[in-house]
């Protein structure tokens, strides 16, 4: 397959954009995460910079679980109050 043929170039610039979107997805939720570890936001910026194609599906994989979960607090808060009053 020669990647100077009209259709090659099509497909790959699709795929570019598709990655490039995940990327920037990656980043703006690293940018508002709040990990249970500080250093952890840190380490997958520096896997998002210095490697980006690997660290991008690392980061929507594994950064899930790593991450403090908001509304599991604040509903168990909304819960408290609510039986207090």
């Amino acid at each position: 397959m020669n990647l100077l043929e009209p259709n090659a170039l099509i497909i790959t610039q699709i795929a570019f954009v598709i990655y490039a979107g995940f990327w920037v997805y990656a980043l703006f939720d690293l940018i508002q995460a709040e990990f249970r570890d500080p250093n952890q936001k840190l380490i997958w910026a520096i896997l998002l910079i210095f490697i980006p194609f690997i660290g991008t599906f690392m980061y929507l994989s594994m950064s899930r679980r790593l991450k403090v979960r908001k509304t599991l607090f604040n509903s168990q808060e909304k819960r408290i109050n609510f039986r207090r009053k």
